[in-house]
Order: structure tokens, then C-alpha cells, then sequence
């Protein structure tokens, strides 16, 4: 049980709390906090904080202060919101409200903020019962501007006043002129139909929907495409009255900055204004079906494209409250060790029945508990037969008992990670814990006290929970939905003809004065949200100046040693108990022909059965001995360099001390000892990553748009490109298409990669871990090196053919992904650092203002890399021929820039903050080992860091010819519709149908 240090009672406490404040006592410090109630206070030690639980006395808002000796100082505040309708009023309103303020009056302080603090988080998220809005930063007082700017934004934004906020961010009617169609545009309008264009989000939507038919967790939080269009203004600005006052929230501050600091800026400045009242945002529960629920419905799939094993099978059930942590766990464990292991029993049942290529399971949390299982890739008829043998199994296992051994190895892996806790914004990581348990219990401690949760779960396993919980929570519970989503070729092209009709039937029913006015009301929207801020209007904003830069750039390196005759690159470093290591393989002794079989070894190691062990037996070992076994390919660029590319195959791994010769035993088991030739094993899993790859490409469009962009003129775009691009996708689609007839050449190629690949001299481990831990792992690579298969190694010239294709992507995606890209190194330019402040510069004012604020696209960002690659790329973007027209345009925009030194000093501040970051240990581990293999050095940082530092606006203007000859080459590459390309056939040279696998 965790011990409570410093928990006090009210009637302990001195008789000194009075409306006007209350007066506490803690480690012999008088602290006094005016305005406050102290409801609680606990030492928390999983958070290794005291955690300080308030009530605002006068507006009855609620707040928790983490008192923790972390520099990256968190804030956030949430508000309930359940969803009362699909329109995503709760996601319009968290863009919305970031759109201006009654002290800050200017055009996205949001965004604004971001160009110029050193914040090291700057978000909002909208989830299906909360909305939330965090910052954080490492400097304390871009810290307060942060958080006074935050909560201006929640509790007096401009909304109220300005309607062409919601227009610009939600939806809107725009007509050019009255001959134009109507077109629908917004934000959150575009960023919700690329969403939906993932057939799994159409599937979560419609799983919802059905299994809660009678509250908020049935509708779409975000917003479903086509009913946005159906909320109103009023509607909109009713739903902020109602959940945006302090009453229906809970403020969070994490952190080492003055509590009492904290807690007078959010009283005095914003929670006095507001009094207390009864807010109604009790969620309903949803209650039980009497009968398991069969549910079809389409998602949109390209014409001409199979749908045979396209349909996903997905099997839904209900139970118990989220707020029970025993139960939530006891689902997790569940659905991994029933399904996601490899051994799963229901997995390997699926499989023998020949039921869909891929399945995945998880246990989700929300007021009440839900356990999923999807299968993918399946057919309509597999339907029923998959809910017999899943049952079925289930009832076997139930009876049987479920395997101990690998309840214990998840169970082991899940406390390796929480007690690692690597994860570099932790503040913001316990708001989230605590908050989505306090909505429910306003208990603010029992999500984060995960210590109590795992002896309980591991005490009620040995009581066998687990069976009582898959008889009461799954076998027998009819509060269920079997969904089963069925491809629909040409439904996206049906949806536009019913919008473009709807539409036009909308046009012809206004009057001429009405058009008039809608035509009025679009050029006024267009010339609101192409006014920029003036200097005086962004004078209001808090602001920090150089005095609080640091003009030192940070610095640390790895050390080259040697174990056993191998390099070592060891970074030593605090790592609280936990050894990493990656052994590191040079890629380039392999043949171009062997590249994608190289990224195939590493999606298959660790899945396959070894020596010494099946494939459920080795998944077992590695989950109860380390934290994770994995494979993957990387790559470095030497001396910033595209020309010197230097890709290592990696295995991966971290364990305890006492477990490190049993973690290099497993890596020896992983690499040398795999049993290539088990061909019915190596067809699952290729069948599955296939499955698994084909579902990336239709939700990852920019990803692929870029990759494939890049492949065009650079060696590592190239590469991408071969290892996870659309070849690999294409090469994985091949192998299993005749997996049957070349099943042997399949091997051999993997043999032959492996053979090449690991040898004593071609390997290279990275190593970090406390200096006291270094000897025992010094021993235990010693061992692991003894019997390493010698073999010399030559390095393979490549040679990669180069073309520029300007290819579109077509897909059944409601929006565009569009990319223009090159090497500006290939045309006689150099790297500068000031390149950084340009791309800032770009993204931050220019794309965003004509990319996504006019052109209704979700992003529109630039990127420019030391090894000078340079790019433009929009997100979720409803046009196509108009983004490339503005990014043209950046040439004029840079060439006319200009810059006061103030708004100058706001851009340097605002790249800076991409420089400075809280690093966990592994991360400060990995970028030590990236500073070795790329050649990088103090001195080449430090420059960096003095040339941003010192750039002017004639600095950026001087880099207009560069831009201007990277557009020249007009190398292009879109992911998009089918009706937006085919509008735009000429742009391109050639055309591939991407969801088509070959």
C-alpha cells in the first residue's frame, strides 16, 4: 500500500479558513492561499510529488497542484463536454476559442504564442467527454504568459463577439461571385473529412453510435463530415455557455514554479470574475441491451478496386464502470493476452479458421468500460462464424483457466514501463491520469496511484479474476455489438454528388438579395482572415526578450570504447536502474536487390520461433526479462550530407541489471538462431504486416505523399521509399500474392540478408546505463560476442536511379495531401542555420494564413534539413492546384519580408523552442548516439545556435532565390481524391491507384 505523507484533515487543520482564503501548513511552511480551499493534500510517489487538491471558494472550479521538482512547468485545464449532437460542436469550440480573447483581441494568440514562447508543449485536445488545453515550458516566465494566455482563451474568448471565428474554424457557405457553386469550407470541416476518410475511423464512429444510442459517447466529439454543416452559431455559442464556466472544470499546474504564484494569477486574474453554480454535465449511463446487437454498414472503398477481404469484423461488449482501475486492467491484460500476443488463444483460433488477415484488441475506458476485438481484412460471411469461435475459445479458456505464465510476462511488461517512466512531458501525463479519474469520482489522486492498482490486479489474478471477469464481462454479456464495416466502392463520389445537389437545391431556394449577401459575407470572411495583426495589436501579447534566450547551446556526447574487440558507443548517464542497448548493423554491405528484405528481417524477428523457443514462448521470455525486443531499420546522414547515408539495422532492448545476460541471450536467440524456414509462420505474419501496411496507406496519406516526393531526387527519399514507402508496400503485396509458388526464393533472400548482416565486424553496440551498471554489461556483451560468426564485409555502392516523376496518389480520401519538394544543396546553396527562423517563418505566417486559415486545409507546413532537403506539404487539404499556386507564392512573400526587431526577436524565440526540449533518458540517449553516427560536433551546434540567434528580416529575404529555384524543379507529388486529381490531370506524370497493391 502507498504510504500518505502529509495528509490532513479538515478538522486538524486551524480554524483559520475563511472565505477570504485558506491557511495550511507543510513542512514547517506557513503557505497562505488566498481564495482557496484545501480539500486534500497526498505525497504521491509514482509521480514523486506532494499533490495539492483545491476548490475555488467563489466560482467553484477545482484545481490540483503537482509540487514536483520538474523545470518543464505543465499547465492545462479541462472542461466536460459531452457531445449532444455529430456537428463536433466540442472540437469546434477548442479551435475557436484559441482564436482570440477579451485581453488578447488578436488573431490566434494560439498560434501567435507558438511563433514566439519557448514552450515546450502547445496544444488542445477534444476528447468524446473532455475537452483540454496544455502548455508547458522549461522557462518560468513564458510559463505564466503561457498559461494567462490559455486561460484569457477558455474563460473570455472573443467567440461571443465574432462569429466569423466559428465560420473560419468551423463551417461555412462560400460563394465567389453568382455564377460560382456554393462550396462548403472550414477547419475542423476538412480536418474531420480526412479523419473519416480511414475506414477505421468510420468504424469507431458507427460502433458508438450504436453502442450508445442514448448519450454523448454515441455521438462524434469531432465532428461527423456531414453534419457539421447543421450547427448553428447559436447553437454553437449555447454549448460554450453552458460547459465553459469555472465550475464545470479542473485546473492543473505541475511543476517547480511558486504554487502560491500559480494559484493568485488564476484567482485574481480570472476565477474571481465568475461565481459558483449547479452545473448539470452528469453523463447518463447507458443501459444494458437485453440482446447482442449485429449492426452492417459501408465505408467508402475506390471503384475498381476488390473488395474481397476488405470487410472488417469488429466485436464490441460493455462492462462496469471506468473508475474500477482493478477491472480496466483486468480487460487490458485480457485483451492482450487473448488476442495481441501471438500465441493468443483467440488469435490462433481466427487464424486456423482462415478468418481475416490481421486482428487487434483493446480494452478502452471512458465513464463506462468497453473490450473491443477487430479483425481486418475479413468478408462479410466470416462474420458470424468469427463470434462462434471467438466465444467459444473464450469459454475454453474460461474453464480451463487462463495461461499464468503469460499473465505474468504482461503483467511484468506493463510495471516495466510505468516504472521507467520515459516519457519527457510527464507533467502533462499525470494531468491526464488524474483528471479522467477525477470527472467521474472528482478523486484527483486515484488515477495516478497505479502502485495500489498493480498489487490489487496481481492479487486478484491469483484469485482467478481474470476467468470471473471474460465469463461476467464478455462470454455472458449480451451489452454487446458485433459491427461489421463492408467496403463500398464509389460511396465518397456518391457523398459529393448528394452534397453538390444539396448544395445547389440551397442556392436556387435564395432570393437575389440573399445571394448578394452571401456573396458579401464570403469576400468579408476572405478579407477578415487575410488581415494581419498589427504591432500594436500583437503588442498586447505577453512576450519574453532575448535576456531570457540562453545563448549556450547544450551539449552531450557519446564515447567510443571497446568490448570484446567490437566498438562500443556508450552514452553513461542517470537511467534510473535501467540498461539500453542497441546493437547496430551497417546496412550497406547488402545489395540494392536485398534493401526491402533487410526492412522485411526486421518486421519478422522477434515473431518467428527460434531454436530454442516457439514464437509464443519467445514473445513470452522477452516481456517477462526485458522491456521489449526490437527490430527496425535507421538511418544517419554523415557530415549533413544526402550523399552519405549511413542506415543500420537495429535491435533494441532495455532490462533491468540483474536481467541483462538474459536480455543479450534473447537478442543472440532473435538474430542468429530464428527459424527462417517456417514458412506457414513466416505467410501469417507476412500476410498480417501486408494487411497492416494497406491500412497505413489509407490513413497516412501525407506520410506516403512525402516519402514518395522525396524518392524523387534524394538518396535517403530513396531509401524511405524502398523500406516504408509505397515500393515496400508494393514488394510486401507481391510476396504474398505468390508467397506459394516462391515461398523457398523468400527464405533464401532472408537467410542471405541475415548472413550478410550479422557479423562480428560489422556490428556496433550503443550502450547507456548508470556508471555503476557499466561492468555487468561490459560481462554480458563479452558473452554475447564470444561465438559471433566472423566474416569480412565490403560496402556497396547503391547507386539509386533518381527521376522525377510527379506522380498522383489516388485514394479514396475526402482531402489532399499535397507535397513540393528538393535538395537545395543539388542547386549550389549551402546550409544555414537562419534556414530554421525561414521555415518557421513560412509555416508559422505564411502557410498558416494561406493554407489553412483561407484555404480551410487542417496544415500547411515547410521544412528545411541541414542536409538540404527543403519541402512544402499541406494536411488534410480540400484543395489541390491552389496550395501549389501559394506555395509559388512564398517566393514573393519572402522577398518582400519585413521585420521590426521585436517581431524579428519573436521568430528567433519561437525556432529556439524547437532546440530546447526536456529529454528523458533514453531520448538524451538517442541523440547522443545520432550526434556520433552523423559526425556532429559543439562547435557546428553552437554556430547553429548564434547564426539563428542573430538573423534578420534581411537575412530571410536574401533566401527568396533559394526558395524560388527549389520550385523551379517542380517536383511535386499529391495524395488525394480521385475527382480533385482528375480536375487537375495535367499537374501530373503519372498516376497510381494506392490502394491497389501492385
Amino acid at each position: 500500500m502507498m504510504t500518505k505523507k502529509g495528509f490532513f484533515r479538515f478538522a486538524s487543520l486551524l480554524a483559520i479558513a475563511v472565505v477570504a482564503g485558506f491557511t495550511f501548513y507543510s513542512c514547517n511552511k506557513q503557505v497562505n492561499i488566498p481564495g482557496y480551499k484545501l480539500i486534500s493534500k497526498k505525497f504521491v510517489k509514482e509521480v514523486n510529488a506532494d499533490v495539492y487538491y483545491f476548490e475555488h471558494i467563489k466560482s467553484g472550479a477545482h484545481v490540483v497542484k503537482f509540487d514536483v521538482a520538474d523545470a518543464n512547468k505543465t499547465f492545462g485545464v479541462g472542461f466536460r463536454t459531452e457531445p449532444n449532437s455529430d456537428c463536433g460542436t466540442s472540437h469546434i469550440l477548442e479551435h475557436s476559442v484559441l482564436n482570440g480573447s477579451k485581453n488578447f483581441p488578436v488573431k490566434s494568440p494560439f498560434t501567435e504564442m507558438g511563433k514566439t514562447s519557448l514552450n515546450t508543449f502547445l496544444n488542445a485536445f477534444t476528447s468524446s467527454d473532455w475537452t483540454f488545453y496544455p502548455v508547458a515550458s522549461m522557462n518560468e516566465k513564458d510559463y505564466f504568459n503561457l498559461m494567462t494566455v490559455y486561460l484569457d482563451a477558455v474563460f473570455f474568448p472573443l467567440i461571443k463577439t465574432e462569429p466569423r471565428i466559428f465560420m473560419q474554424e468551423g463551417w461555412h457557405y462560400e460563394l465567389e461571385d453568382k455564377d460560382s457553386p456554393i462550396v462548403i469550407k472550414g477547419v475542423v470541416y476538412n480536418e474531420m473529412k480526412g479523419a473519416y476518410s480511414s475506414p477505421q475511423r468510420e468504424m469507431s464512429y458507427q460502433i458508438g453510435k450504436n453502442l450508445f444510442p442514448d448519450n454523448g459517447y454515441g455521438k462524434s466529439s469531432g465532428g461527423y463530415p456531414q453534419a457539421i454543416p447543421e450547427l448553428t452559431y447559436e447553437d454553437f455559442i449555447a454549448y460554450y455557455e453552458k460547459n465553459y464556466h469555472p465550475s464545470n472544470s479542473c485546473i492543473f499546474v505541475y511543476g517547480n514554479a511558486d504554487m502560491k504564484k500559480e494559484l493568485e494569477l488564476i484567482d485574481k486574474q480570472y476565477l474571481s470574475y465568475f461565481d459558483k453554480i449547479e452545473v448539470d454535465n452528469e453523463i447518463k449511463l447507458q443501459e444494458p441491451f437485453t440482446e447482442f446487437k449485429k449492426v452492417e454498414a459501408p465505408y467508402a472503398s475506390l471503384e475498381g478496386v476488390p473488395t474481397e477481404n476488405q470487410t472488417f469484423i469488429s466485436l464490441n461488449w460493455v462492462y462496469g464502470l471506468g473508475t474500477d482501475q482493478k477491472l480496466s486492467w483486468a480487460l487490458s491484460i485480457l485483451s492482450d493476452v487473448l488476442v495481441n500476443q501471438e500465441a493468443g488463444p483467440v488469435r490462433l483460433a481466427l487464424q486456423e479458421a482462415g478468418i481475416g488477415q490481421n486482428m487487434y484488441s483493446y480494452a478502452g475506458m471512458n465513464q463506462q468500460n468497453g473490450f473491443n476485438i477487430t479483425i481486418q481484412n475479413a468478408n462479410p460471411e466470416d462474420a458470424d462464424k468469427a463470434k462462434e469461435i471467438i466465444l467459444n475459445k473464450m469459454k475454453e479458456v474460461a474453464e480451463q483457466g487462463i495461461d499464468r505464465s503469460s499473465v505474468e510476462a504482461f503483467v511484468n511488461r506493463i510495471e516495466f514501463h510505468l516504472r521507467e517512466g520515459d516519457d519527457a512531458q510527464k507533467g502533462l501525463s499525470a494531468m491526464l491520469q488524474s483528471y479522467q479519474n477525477w470527472m467521474f469520482t472528482k478523486d484527483p489522486y486515484a488515477g495516478l496511484q497505479w502502485e495500489k492498482q498493480l498489487a490489487d490486479t496481481k492479487k486478484a489474478i491469483e484469485e482467478n479474476y481474470l476467468e470471473q471477469v471474460l465469463n461476467e464481462a464478455i462470454i455472458n454479456n449480451n451489452f454487446g455489438l458485433m459491427m461489421v464495416m463492408v467496403p463500398k466502392p464509389g460511396m465518397e463520389r456518391e457523398i459529393n454528388e448528394q452534397t453538390t445537389k444539396k448544395l445547389a437545391e440551397y442556392k436556387a431556394s435564395l432570393s437575389e438579395e440573399e445571394i448578394e449577401k452571401l456573396i458579401a459575407d464570403t469576400k468579408d470572411l476572405i478579407a477578415y482572415q487575410q488581415k494581419e495583426n498589427t504591432e500594436e495589436e500583437l503588442a498586447v501579447l505577453p512576450k519574453l526578450g532575448r535576456e531570457d534566450l540562453n545563448p549556450k547551446a547544450d551539449w552531450y556526447e557519446a564515447e567510443e570504447r571497446n568490448i570484446a574487440d567490437i566498438k562500443v558507443v556508450h552514452f553513461e548517464n542517470f537511467t534510473n536502474g535501467i540498461v539500453y542497448v542497441k546493437l547496430m548493423y551497417d546496412l550497406r554491405v547488402i545489395p540494392n536487390e536485398l534493401i526491402p528484405y533487410a526492412q522485411l528481417l526486421g518486421d519478422i524477428l522477434g515473431l518467428m520461433g527460434t531454436e530454442n523457443y516457439s514464437f509464443g514462448d519467445l514473445e513470452k521470455e522477452i516481456n517477462k526479462n526485458t522491456g521489449g525486443v526490437q527490430t527496425y531499420i535507421t538511418t544517419y546522414k554523415q557530415d549533413r550530407d544526402d550523399n552519405k547515408l549511413l542506415p543500420k539495422f537495429v535491435l533494441e532492448s532495455k532490462a533491468v541489471p540483474s536481467k541483462i545476460d538474459k536480455m543479450f541471450e534473447l537478442g543472440n536467440e532473435v538474430l542468429y538462431k530464428t527459424n527462417l524456414a517456417d514458412k506457414d509462420r513466416l505467410k501469417t505474419i507476412l500476410t498480417r504486416n501486408l494487411a497492416q501496411t494497406e491500412s497505413n496507406v489509407k490513413r497516412n496519406g501525407l506520410g506516403y505523399a512525402m516519402t514518395r516526393s522525396n524518392s524523387y531526387f534524394s538518396n535517403s527519399g530513396m531509401f524511405s521509399e524502398l523500406t516504408r514507402g509505397l515500393e515496400y508496400y508494393w514488394f510486401l503485396a507481391k510476396l504474398v500474392t505468390n508467397f506459394d509458388t516462391n515461398s523457398d526464393m523468400i527464405v533464401d533472400n532472408l537467410k542471405k540478408t541475415a548472413d550478410l548482416l550479422f557479423t562480428r565486424n560489422n556490428l556496433i553496440l550503443a550502450s547507456s546505463c548508470d556508471k555503476a551498471d557499466y561492468s555487468n554489461l561490459e560481462k554480458a556483451f563479452t558473452n554475447f560476442a564470444a561465438n559471433l560468426p566472423e566474416k569480412e564485409s565490403t560496402i556497396v555502392d547503391w547507386n539509386f536511379d533518381l527521376t522525377k516523376k510527379n506522380e498522383a496518389l489516388i485514394s479514396s480520401s475526402k482531402v489532399q495531401y499535397v507535397v513540393q519538394s528538393y535538395n537545395y544543396k543539388k542547386l549550389g546553396y549551402d546550409w544555414d542555420a537562419r534556414m530554421s527562423v525561414l521555415s518557421s517563418i513560412l509555416s508559422g505566417e505564411y502557410l498558416q494564413n494561406t493554407v489553412r486559415v483561407i484555404g480551410g486545409a487542417y496544415g500547411g507546413f515547410s521544412g528545411i534539413s541541414s542536409d538540404g532537403n527543403f519541402y512544402f506539404a499541406s494536411y488534410r487539404d480540400p484543395n489541390l492546384k491552389e496550395t501549389l499556386d501559394n506555395y509559388a507564392g512564398a517566393v514573393k512573400y519572402v522577398e518582400s519580408f519585413e521585420a521590426n526587431e521585436a517581431k524579428m526577436l519573436g521568430y528567433i524565440i519561437g525556432t529556439i523552442s524547437n532546440y530546447d526540449y526536456p529529454e528523458t533518458a533514453s531520448s538524451k540517449a538517442n541523440t547522443a548516439f545520432n550526434r556520433y553516427f552523423t559526425n556532429a560536433t559543439a562547435a557546428e551546434r553552437q554556430a547553429d545556435r548564434d547564426a539563428i540567434l542573430s538573423t534578420t528580416d534581411e537575412n530571410i529575404r536574401s533566401f527568396s532565390k533559394m526558395i524560388e529555384d527549389v520550385l523551379k524543379q517542380n517536383n511535386i507529388c499529391v495524395y488525394g481524391s480521385e475527382e480533385k486529381i482528375n480536375a487537375n490531370k495535367n499537374l501530373f506524370g503519372g498516376f497510381i491507384n494506392v490502394e491497389k497493391k501492385n
